[in-house]
């Protein structure tokens, strides 16, 4: 997925579930993975062609589920 452009956020743990299953539904436009699940930090890799579409469903989730956006430096991404 070196192509892939990554959004990082920290979530609370019950709502990651939810985040999940959302983003699953948008199969072949992202994938959610936790990069440190003790901060609540997620990472969405968004794929290439998607981005804007991809920004705006972020957009709309955050508004029903709190997400907060943050820089993430370690794991070699």
């Amino acid at each position: 997925m070196s192509d892939a452009v990554y959004r990082y956020f920290r979530v609370k743990h019950r709502d990651m579930v939810y985040l999940k299953f959302v983003l699953e539904a948008y199969e072949g436009m992202n994938t959610m993975s936790t990069v440190d699940n003790a901060a609540g930090i997620i990472r969405i890799a968004v794929m290439p062609g998607f981005v804007e579409e991809m920004d705006s469903l972020l957009a709309e989730l955050g508004g029903r589920v709190p997400m907060e956006p943050v820089s993430w430096e370690q794991g070699g991404e």
